[in-house]
């Protein structure tokens, strides 16, 4: 592979134009290039001083300057309670939020993961994953500031959208790389994965996408994307591909940013997905969506119909089901489409419905990158309780081919990627949902459909909710739908 160049020493701040400097090694050493990786942390620099509070905050999640939890140091002074009412002592911050699962999971995560408080470069401890999660937070935060000044004349960041991203991408580096808990990176902005030359690094690898929908900014929201896998070559190696091609199901951990009306990190560690939003007077991510669950079916499909001309024939008769069938409340269904990949998924993940952007003339693969776009949001997706799949293969099972694999992707609530995906199926009945007897079943004769159909209203109809299709029903009288309440759903 070929080799890269170290980045630059320096890199213009979002929001108040701070120089970074590259991160200090640990110790002496570090081999030279290997393994045709970009190596980062080769020279060491001044330190990580003008980011706000330099690693000792980082590392643990700190606020830096702004206030918080200091290990080793003295508490700063409690901030004033925000005007929003959200204030670190009367809700969850995601720094306190990690260090509380890390205890409650911490003897049901896979073999050869501990609890260490010897400090964030301790081998593949949970500390490190927790300094790792601190550092995606951190960009998370710093690439926000920026997204809201681009554009504007007098603003110390980026100017334009190139400028942006490549700031962005910088940001992300340099970040999860003074964690000194990661070994390798791999970013959608960079040809080649990056290895970072510190004998104190942790094992872990990391994923990332730092800057999404930039197409039409800003009348569009933007996002960001990662996940974190565990390096699978032994303990002071040399990193290598093997450790990013893994299936996203072998994921650690994973998660998404939206830079919208409000900035929000939407997150998982495989214990369930939990959402937090920027108060921005605290500069504090704080719990406001805990335990997320996908709907079960939702009544909006996104797509982009403007390729429907150069869609293959099973995807034209699924995009033409999804507008006549049905929910399975009976309501029909309307396309919500804003041309920015992670607003979108959001929006389905917090509401319900299905995303999806499937292979065409013009992208036979897809177009979504597998290994750091694709695999972390259907992570996600499933952790919430929804499904992802490619219509013939779930997301997460996938082996990627390169680092820049692209696949097609349905991603949603379980009835509606369950209704795509099966237009693709190769079934003894065909492929399609009128040639599947158990989805004739289960959405024409849905019990809920039949009750809005119905001229009583002596019965409790209630509106869907959760995963039954049943709930508030009341079995009076024989209603064909009934029998898919008992029959295995395909």
């Amino acid at each position: 592979m070929a080799g890269r160049g170290d980045p630059p020493r320096s890199m213009r701040g979002a929001a108040a134009g701070l120089d970074v400097d590259a991160p200090p090694r640990r110790g002496g050493g570090g081999g030279g290039g290997g393994g045709g990786f970009v190596r980062l942390g080769e020279s060491s620099g001044p330190g990580l001083a003008g980011l706000g509070g330099g690693l000792a905050g980082l590392s643990l999640g700190g606020r830096g300057r702004g206030g918080g939890d200091m290990v080793g140091g003295e508490r700063p002074p409690s901030p004033p309670p925000s005007p929003s009412g959200l204030h670190p002592s009367a809700g969850r911050t995601l720094t306190t939020h990690l260090f509380a699962e890390a205890q409650k999971h911490v003897h049901r995560l896979e073999e050869g993961v501990h609890f260490s408080s010897e400090g964030a470069s301790s081998g593949d401890s949970l500390m490190d994953l927790v300094t790792l999660l601190s550092a995606v937070t951190f960009s998370v935060k710093t690439v926000g500031a920026m997204v809201r000044c681009l554009g504007l004349p007098r603003s110390a960041g980026a100017k334009n959208v190139r400028e942006a991203n490549e700031a962005a991408n910088e940001t992300w580096i340099k970040s999860l790389t003074a964690s000194r808990a990661c070994s390798l990176l791999v970013s959608e902005e960079c040809e080649e994965p990056i290895a970072v030359s510190d004998p104190g690094t942790g094992q872990y690898a990391v994923v990332f996408d730092p800057l999404t929908g930039l197409a039409e900014p800003p009348t569009q929201d933007m996002g960001a994307i990662f996940g974190i896998f565990r390096q699978l070559t032994a303990a002071g190696e040399e990193p290598s591909l093997m450790d990013v091609l893994q299936p996203a199901r072998q994921l650690v951990a994973a998660g998404y940013a939206v830079y919208g009306s409000s900035t929000m990190l939407v997150l998982t560690t495989g214990h369930g997905v939990d959402g937090f939003t920027l108060d921005p007077s605290l500069q504090e991510f704080v719990l406001t969506h805990p335990r997320l669950q996908v709907p079960f079916a939702g009544e909006t499909y996104s797509i982009n119909e403007g390729y429907a001309s150069s869609f293959d024939e099973r995807t034209k008769l699924m995009l033409e089901t999804l507008k006549e069938e049905p929910t399975l409340d009976g309501a029909p269904r309307t396309c919500r489409y804003l041309g920015s990949m992670v607003p979108d998924v959001h929006r389905t993940l917090l509401y319900g419905g299905v995303f999806i952007y499937p292979a065409h003339a013009g992208r036979p693969m897809g177009r979504l990158k597998l290994l750091y776009e694709a695999g972390p949001l259907a992570f996600v997706a499933e952790q919430a309780g929804g499904e992802a799949s490619t219509g013939r293969k779930p997301i997460l099972d996938i082996q990627p081919e390169s680092v820049h694999h692209r696949v097609p992707i349905i991603l949603g609530s379980e009835d509606d990627v369950s209704l795509c995906a099966s237009h693709f199926r190769t079934a003894p009945w065909g492929s399609g949902p009128k040639s599947d007897p158990m989805a004739m079943l289960r959405r024409t004769h849905s019990i809920d459909a039949c009750l809005r159909r119905s001229s009583s209203g002596a019965r409790s109809v209630g509106s869907f909710g959760g995963r039954s299709p049943t709930r508030g029903v009341t079995l009076d009288e024989d209603i064909d739908g009934f029998v898919c309440a008992h029959l295995p759903v395909l």
